[in-house]
Order: C-alpha cells, then sequence, then structure tokens
C-alpha cells in the first residue's frame, strides 16, 4: 500500500516569525507560517459572521495554529 501524500495547500501569504517555534503537531523548526484564506460558501440562515476569514497553518504540515492576524493588539 502506498503512503499517503497530503495535497499541498495554496496559502495567500507568508509571514516570518521574529523567533523560531515550534510546530505542536509535528515538532518542526518554524521561521515562518503560511496564513490561508477561508471563504464562506453557504449558509442555510441569515449570518452575521463574515464572509471571509484567515487561517495560520504550519508550512511543514499544514496542521491549523492558533494565531492572530493583523496589525491590531490582542484582547484580553
Amino acid at each position: 500500500m502506498a503512503p499517503l501524500v497530503e495535497p499541498e495547500v495554496e496559502f495567500e501569504a507568508e509571514y516570518a516569525l521574529e523567533s523560531p517555534v515550534n510546530c505542536a503537531h509535528c515538532k518542526a523548526s518554524l521561521e515562518a507560517v503560511r496564513v490561508v484564506r477561508l471563504l464562506r460558501r453557504r449558509v442555510n440562515f441569515t449570518s452575521s459572521l463574515p464572509r471571509r476569514g484567515y487561517i495560520v497553518v504550519c508550512p511543514s504540515c499544514s496542521t491549523v495554529i492558533p494565531a492572530v492576524v493583523g496589525t491590531g493588539s490582542l484582547v484580553n
């Protein structure tokens, strides 16, 4: 049986990190992360949620990484 090959994730942008971090999933040392755009396809109700958004993924394993994308400050 051939090993599964994950498809290459198309990403919107790549951001360099100020300091290297390790991916919690694959343990790779990351010096950059990728941003993938989300587009809302369908809802069965009137939604107040945004039509698009972004997620940050590990460039090595494509696992979603908790992060904030933007120039604003974090909310405490």
